[in-house]
């Protein structure tokens, strides 16, 4: 159990990861690093797609609708 007594959340996400982030100037934003203590809900570093900006969000961002959209990998033909 974390300090907040939250399970962690995102098992599901891994560096190389893309998010659309919501909003007008949200973008797409690659998970470069995933950080993973016990004492904190798991964050990840995130650098935007043809971009030279990076963030640090908590996970369960990511799954916040209001927040981002995972992008499905592409399909290879």
């Amino acid at each position: 159990m974390s300090l907040f007594g939250r399970r962690s959340r995102g098992d599901d996400v891994a560096p190389g990861d893309i998010f659309r982030k919501a909003g007008t100037y949200g973008g797409e934003w690659v998970v470069e690093r995933v950080f993973d203590y016990p004492d904190i809900p798991r964050h990840v570093r995130m650098v935007e797609r043809n971009g030279a900006r990076a963030m640090t969000v908590a996970v369960s961002m990511l799954f916040d609708p209001d927040c981002f959209t995972p992008v499905p990998p592409a399909v290879s033909a």
